[in-house]
């Protein structure tokens, strides 16, 4: 190669330089006066959806978070400053790309342990009931779903007792409606953001969460309490009846042998 040509080439690779790092400079200066010139400051940013429980180690080690630097203006008061912080704690919720890391968001594993006690709603309570298939919906239920109660019996007509023992009434009532099934067995209703698939583990014991009152007036109805107190007119043997999840409570009176051949010819009228 010419030593003229080898001159060429070396100017064309400067001028080229030069333009990029103009390019770049001036790329600067526009971002510089959008921003009012305003100062950058250094935050913390997630690169990668973190997933709820994974340790701060865990999040440094893979680069799942990076240094940046964004207008001060733009710097949230709880930004994190020293991200070793995060080293021995767990990410509270699961940690969407582009987010500044901020205090709170890893946190000790005690903290972050979630307790059977935190999926009860607010102001209920739990009981838990014996079911067989027959009584369950063949063990179609999966925790999360709501059921109706029905009943052998009609609460709103006591029954005076006679020779210590229960008379029948012959009827059948929906008792509860819309009742929720927070576990059956140690199978337990996902929480918001939970992803995994739920299942019946069989029959047996289904957890239900509802008021105390409520819970109270269950448990009458269907333990011990009804053959020990005959003013309550119910009998023993709860059915479970699944209802869709948009299923609205509706009044339906108990119906008794004289009923029993009333209505259209489909149960559809």
């Amino acid at each position: 190669m010419s030593p003229r040509r080898t001159v060429i080439i070396i100017v064309a690779i400067v001028i080229a330089a030069l333009a990029a790092l103009t390019n770049v400079l001036y790329l600067h200066s526009v971002q510089d006066r959008a921003n009012n010139h305003a100062k950058q400051l250094p935050v913390y940013i997630i690169t990668r959806t973190i997933p709820k429980g994974t340790g701060g180690e865990t999040a440094l080690a893979n680069a799942w978070v990076k240094k940046s630097s964004i207008p001060e203006r733009f710097k949230p008061a709880s930004a994190v400053q020293d991200i070793n912080s995060i080293r021995g704690k767990v990410a509270l919720n699961d940690l969407a790309a582009g987010q500044i890391v901020v205090d709170g968001q890893f946190v000790e594993p005690k903290v972050a342990q979630v307790t059977f006690s935190q999926r009860i709603p607010p102001g209920q309570v739990t009981v838990t009931l014996s079911f067989d298939a027959i009584h369950s919906v063949n063990n179609f239920l999966v925790a999360g779903d709501k059921v109706d109660m029905i009943v052998p019996c009609d609460p709103t007509k006591p029954v005076p007792a006679a020779a210590g023992s229960v008379t029948p009434q012959g009827q059948e009532a929906f008792f509860w409606q819309n009742v929720t099934i927070l576990a059956i067995g140690a199978s337990a209703a996902p929480q918001a953001g939970e992803t995994q698939a739920v299942s019946n583990p069989g029959g047996g014991s289904i957890t239900f969460a509802l008021p105390p009152v409520a819970a109270e007036r269950l448990l009458l109805a269907t333990g011990g309490g009804v053959a020990a107190n005959s003013t309550t007119g119910c009998g023993s043997g709860v059915y479970l009846s699944l209802v869709p999840p948009d299923n609205t409570p509706a009044n339906i009176p108990p119906m008794d042998p004289s009923q029993f051949w009333a209505g259209g010819l489909t149960p559809y009228q």
